[in-house]
């Protein structure tokens, strides 16, 4: 059956503290893996309900909403921004509007790294939904796409505070070290990319402080 992770759990309290130090109005983002399959589940999720009681995985409950992720054959990363930082008023709302900006950086990097990404409303054609609880099953207009194949490059979740938000995505890289078909009900379909993660996390950072710098 599913057991908390002592990674996960780790791993999202490094998140959290992203989103503490974006609070007091300092951005700031990392790129990480994972050293073995941790499931993390979104805010309003549980493990008895959103994992098969047969799964032998860690799991850790996310501080973003959004649904299940497994890890371990992705790239993670951690973003978090000041509002104001963003060019947006503190209390904005607008999940659409606070989502574009937070995870424009990413875009721009994964583009860096001769990846064709895009945002999913930017090709309205690829959109479908899913009740799996599995996060790579729904595609939706805020997710971040290959704009050739229509595939969803990354799962992504969001936290908005009244004056900072945290984003948490994952973006394979690889096929799943484990049958995801032992972890939920119904699995979505993986097809991962290959991104160089040097490149990509270089390319990140830069286009993080270019982002703050324009509203600074």
């Amino acid at each position: 059956m599913p057991f908390l992770s002592p990674e996960g759990e780790f791993n999202m309290n490094e998140d959290r503290r992203l989103l503490a130090a974006a609070e007091a109005g300092q951005p700031g983002w990392r790129v990480y893996s994972w050293a073995e399959p941790c499931v993390t589940l979104g805010l309003s999720q549980r493990p008895e309900r959103d994992l098969l009681p047969e799964a032998e995985i860690g799991f850790a409950p996310r501080p973003t909403g959004g649904r299940a992720v497994l890890h371990g054959h992705d790239i993670t990363v951690g973003l978090a921004f000041p509002l104001l930082l963003l060019g947006l008023s503190t209390g904005e709302r607008s999940v659409a509007r606070v989502y574009r900006a937070a995870i424009a950086p990413m875009v721009v990097a994964l583009r860096a790294a001769g990846i064709d990404a895009m945002f999913g409303d930017d090709r309205p054609s690829v959109l479908t939904g899913g009740r799996s609880s599995d996060c790579f099953s729904l595609l939706s207009g805020n997710d971040v796409i290959n704009a050739v194949t229509g595939t969803k490059l990354g799962g992504c979740a969001l936290k908005v505070t009244e004056t900072a938000v945290l984003v948490q995505a994952s973006l394979p890289v690889r096929m799943p070290q484990i049958n995801t078909q032992k972890v939920f009900r119904l699995p979505a379909a993986v097809y991962p990319t290959d991104i160089p993660r040097e490149l990509f996390e270089q390319a990140l950072g830069q286009a993080c402080q270019q982002t703050v710098m324009a509203h600074a």
